[in-house]
């Protein structure tokens, strides 16, 4: 299976600040070194800029992420979500984000936006008047495929550290990396079914602590299994790029998904081998909120 993997939030996580032990440039640069161990190139982060002007020594970690021979694309300022503010409110925001990431931006082969939460908005109007200010913009917008929960992980992990659990964070981790696994093959056999035919997937990964801890060994396990790591600009072709963007979604669902969901039909979002452990994850991440 061919697999187009990006990051999303950088600089920073904007959900919290790394805990103890952890900084926002060591977290980016563990998972910079995940990618090159596995010979994972060109990878698209999709950036807030909001970091850049709280923190303006972040740019540094945008300035090492090119450096690596990785890209930035725009993924709004606030990392506002459209169902939540005006399509006015959410242009400039994108704006925004164009304004304060063009010394990154400028660099990539592409101009390349995604929505956070890859929320469509909620009415057509909106999801038209954003559309249309991204065309302006020669943005070009991306959605996903596939992705991990690692976010979810992250919780639980940072529950199990604090705890000095050291049981529960070998669970952690050990349940990750075959959850990735069964997750992205039942997204990859979802859009197959959905598209008729074989895609492409776009997945990710976001700058958490837990996926800079586990990321070599999860590109490994990928790597391992069959998948072939390809530009995204591979992906962006065919009926993926075609349907992007072009049904009203505020829901927390990749493509096929919304796209299915808009047809009345539901698709699964976990396989059933791993509807167990996705809740006990949950439960383990209980009161974590970053």
């Amino acid at each position: 299976m061919k697999i187009a993997f990006t990051m999303d939030d950088l600089p920073l996580w904007p959900q919290s600040y790394p805990p103890a032990g952890y900084t926002a440039a060591g977290i980016v640069r563990s998972i910079q070194d995940a990618l090159a161990k596995n010979d994972v190139e060109g990878v698209y982060a999709f950036c807030n800029s909001w970091p850049l002007e709280k923190h303006p020594e972040m740019a540094q970690i945008l300035d090492d992420w090119v450096a690596a021979g990785h890209f930035v694309a725009n993924h709004t300022h606030g990392h506002i979500q459209l169902p939540d503010v005006s399509a006015d409110e959410f242009c400039a925001d994108i704006d925004t984000a164009s304004d304060l990431l063009e010394p990154w931006l400028s660099k990539a082969p592409a101009k390349l936006f995604r929505h956070p939460l890859c929320h469509w908005g909620e009415t057509p109007q909106k999801l038209e008047t954003v559309n249309a200010h991204l065309a302006r913009r020669n943005l070009t917008p991306v959605d996903v495929t596939s992705w991990a929960y690692e976010w979810t992980w992250n919780r639980a992990y940072r529950n199990a550290l604090d705890a000095q659990d050291t049981d529960a964070i070998a669970f952690v981790k050990s349940s990750f990396l075959e959850f990735s696994i069964a997750q992205i093959c039942h997204d990859m056999a979802a859009a197959k079914a959905w598209f008729g035919s074989d895609i492409v997937g776009i997945t990710l990964g976001h700058n958490v602590p837990f996926f800079a801890d586990v990321a070599a060994d999860y590109f490994a396990r990928l790597k391992a299994v069959g998948a072939e790591f390809v530009p995204l600009t591979d992906a962006l072709e065919g009926l993926v790029q075609a349907t992007t963007g072009s049904v009203v979604s505020g829901e927390f669902l990749v493509l096929q998904q919304k796209l299915a969901a808009h047809a009345g039909h539901r698709l699964p979002k976990i396989p059933a081998s791993q509807i167990t452990t996705y809740d006990k994850i949950v439960d383990m991440a209980q009161g974590q909120t970053g």
